[in-house]
């Protein structure tokens, strides 16, 4: 594995943590309402934004991977 498809894999598995953690951070705190709520809410929507960007510059299903001097 060259060193580009090691950092692309880094990155992939970075927002998915990220992700996971802001979405339980988002039910965690909507079900108990107080102040985490928004920021909760807004670091969501970002990595939604993230992920639907990353697709629109070329990231298209399993072949994101696959080739990543495409997009590096």
């Amino acid at each position: 594995m060259n060193r580009t498809r090691l950092l692309s894999a880094a990155l992939v598995v970075l927002v998915v943590v990220w992700t996971a953690g802001s979405a339980s951070e988002l039910f965690l705190t909507t079900l108990s309402v107080g102040p985490d709520v928004a920021p909760a809410a807004v670091t969501l929507l970002a990595l939604v934004a993230l992920v639907l960007a990353a697709i629109a510059l070329g990231a298209r299903g399993r072949r994101w991977l696959d080739n990543p001097e495409t997009y590096w």
